[in-house]
């Protein structure tokens, strides 16, 4: 049995390293990380590129999540072109526009369906119709093919937008679309009464994931455990089995391969928030490290991964029970990430 570990933020930011590293002791992980062979490989495109690797999916300009999770949500793509239009709210400073997304508030169906109903009176005649399949998840389908490069919500949130906006030919295009719609939003009734109450606006959309439907066939069978939805879509569209997140390695079962998802450290680490990526560190050692370290001692697990993926590139440990007793292979936690 293999089992690998998908890792997002693992390696915490060059802001937040010092600070987040500074005595962390987690005694499982660095010995996984110590005695690990590593590998590092150029990247393109995070969390959502390495899944669509993963499950057979091409890059289109976009790696095309929108079809994908459209299907998965019950909706049908047929051969249009989609983009997801997740709900954001976006908080103006002295000189920037900063983004949270929908994991930061919450909204209900019929506030979804107000801001599609208005968006949709508005940009009728432009080829556009978006749809609230999901209260966090909105599609947006297009008549026509945009030349357009667009950034994951993930990558943006907790962010100042101006480097993750939409890139291309079109690209100037979509961001002038942005403005009309924050124009449009701001004057919804919904805003105005979630303002009243106290919570934070659905001032705009945030586009990501553009393409047309594609088949998917993952390089082999592995079972996803994931809560994330992109991620289950993916295997969806790719025949694999996938289940909820267990609360733990010691609720897994079964002799499958298996692909973990565990984004513990993801919103710590989008809103630079040191105390919450260390306790999310302390979590995972306890949850994950320390008794995947146990099954691999005691040979249950045959071999154990580790993957980080990043931007710019992507860090891979492979440990394996021979590999646990190279106990020359030493150093501190800063040392190995």
């Amino acid at each position: 049995m293999q089992i690998t570990l998908l890792l997002p933020d693992l390696i915490p930011a060059p802001e937040m390293r010092d600070a987040a590293l500074n005595g962390l002791k987690l005694p499982a992980l660095t010995t996984l990380l110590a005695r690990g062979d590593k590998t590092v490989t150029p990247s393109d495109g995070n969390l959502d590129g390495w899944l669509c690797r993963t499950f057979g999916v091409a890059k289109q300009q976009d790696w095309p999540l929108a079809p994908l999770t459209l299907m998965a949500d019950g909706g049908e793509p047929g051969s249009a072109y989609w983009l997801r239009a997740d709900p954001v709210h976006l908080r103006a400073t002295r000189d920037k526009l900063m983004l949270a997304d929908s994991g930061a508030f919450q909204i209900n169906q019929l506030e979804a369906e107000a801001c599609a109903a208005a968006f949709n009176a508005h940009f009728q005649a432009d080829g556009m119709t978006l749809y609230p399949l999901r209260p966090d998840r909105w599609y947006l389908k297009l008549d026509h093919t945009p030349q357009l490069i667009t950034q994951p919500v993930s990558s943006a949130t907790g962010k100042h937008i101006d480097p993750y906006l939409p890139a291309g030919t079109d690209g100037l295009k979509w961001h002038r679309l942005y403005n009309e719609i924050q124009m449009l939003f701001f004057n919804l009734p919904i805003n105005d009464a979630r303002e009243a109450r106290g919570e934070m606006t659905v001032n705009s959309i945030w586009l990501w994931g553009g393409g047309t439907l594609v088949s998917a066939a993952a390089t082999h069978r592995v079972k996803l455990y994931a809560n994330a939805a992109d991620a289950r879509a993916l295997a969806f569209a790719a025949a694999c089995p996938n289940d909820a997140l267990p609360g733990n390695a010691d609720a897994l079962t079964g002799s499958d391969d298996a692909l973990i998802l565990l984004e513990t450290l993801r919103g710590a680490a989008q809103y630079g928030d040191v105390i919450g990526w260390r306790e999310g560190m302390q979590q995972l050692e306890s949850d994950w490290f320390a008794p995947l370290l146990a099954r691999l001692k005691s040979g249950r697990i045959k071999t154990l991964q580790l993957v980080v993926p990043g931007a710019a590139q992507t860090a891979h440990w492979q440990i394996t029970r021979s590999a646990l007793l190279k106990l020359w292979r030493r150093g501190g936690l800063a040392e190995q990430l």
